[in-house]
């Protein structure tokens, strides 16, 4: 028996299968390089886009579901927004995910040259806008869609740029969801709580129990550091690092590498098995919970409650390379720059 898409995503919806993300077609636009600059068009690039047509109602004008790529390979957002594909049959939409610009495949001058001085600049949320908007245009003539509705999607960063599309391109996008987007931080005069307060709620959900476990072991973890080579020498064994934490700094190297595992599980505390940012269980914050409850010291539980980010639900690893797996630099909360 042949079951038509609509019913296939009735029965992901009802029974929450997160791999019944459909697969899609990938396919390029010849976009503009600079939108703002007439004396370099029609310079232009390869940007990549992908399209899931097979539930859309064209006869009827149904919906474009836009997703606003974010700052990454878009393969990896249609992987894990699974929200767009349960309710895209309901309203016969079709399903485009746009890449940004300078990510995934679609570099303006390449994968080095886009980088160099006199390219950086055209990395924007401006020229990203004007890029999403450029091809919604397009799309909607080639396919004869000019009367069908553009929702905007997106959730972080590319909700933010959803938020956006909305306000600076309300001829184009209807009508815009933005998930997870601080759009309050940005527009809203009001104090908002710090990330690591949120991070800190979301553990209390899980388990009441947890945030004051979670700052023993950090407690615990500084009284170490204290000790000197004594203390190091404990961090090294209890976090199984690659290579021996011998100094402040090495030991200071681990503690953001902890902090980065806590922040990174709440962003992405989905109620379904995902692989977005790491290969985690659904409710990763409830299994790391679980985890610290279980372990004989609070210091050992954040070693495993890290360890379940950086190596998974069925991970290999027999040790941590922690300069590889976190990059001060790159740290997404701030408290490595």
């Amino acid at each position: 028996m042949i079951l038509k898409p609509s019913i296939l995503y009735l029965l992901c919806f009802f029974f929450s299968l997160h791999y019944c993300v459909p697969p899609y077609t990938q396919l390029w636009f010849d976009q503009t390089v600079d939108h703002f600059n007439l004396e370099t068009q029609p310079q232009t690039f390869k940007q990549r886009y992908l399209v899931y047509d097979k539930v859309w109602n064209r006869t009827d004008d149904g919906p474009i579901f836009f997703y606003t790529g974010n700052e990454g390979d878009i393969t990896n957002f249609w992987a894990n927004t699974g929200f767009v594909f349960d309710i895209a049959p309901a309203f016969g939409a079709v399903v485009v995910f746009a890449e940004h610009r300078f990510y995934g495949e679609s570099y303006p001058y390449g994968k080095v040259h886009s980088f160099d001085r006199e390219h950086i600049g055209l990395l924007s949320v401006e020229q990203a806008l004007a890029d999403y908007a450029t091809l919604i245009r397009t799309l909607k003539k080639q396919w004869n869609a000019q009367n069908s509705a553009v929702f905007a999607f997106g959730g972080s960063y590319g909700g933010q740029l959803s938020f956006w599309m909305r306000l600076k391109y309300p001829f184009v996008i209807d009508a815009a969801l933005a998930s997870s987007a601080p759009v309050k931080l940005v527009y809203d005069k009001k104090a908002q709580p710090d990330y690591f307060e949120t991070v800190t709620d979301d553990f209390a959900r899980a388990n009441p129990i947890c945030p004051s476990l979670v700052r023993q072991g950090f407690s615990a973890f500084l009284d170490l550091v204290s000790t000197g080579q004594p203390g190091f020498k404990t961090l090294t064994n209890t976090f199984q690092t690659c290579s021996p934490i011998n100094s402040a700094d090495a030991a200071n190297l681990l503690l953001l590498w902890i902090v980065n595992s806590f922040g990174s599980m709440a962003m992405v505390d989905y109620p379904y098995p995902a692989n977005f940012l790491a290969p985690l269980p659904a409710w990763p914050i409830k299994a790391a919970c679980e985890m610290i409850i279980q372990a004989p010291t609070p210091l050992i539980g954040i070693a495993r409650a890290a360890g379940l980010f950086y190596n998974g639900t069925s991970g290999n690893l027999t040790c941590f390379d922690i300069a590889e797996e976190f990059v001060p630099c790159s740290d997404q909360t701030g408290l490595g720059a």
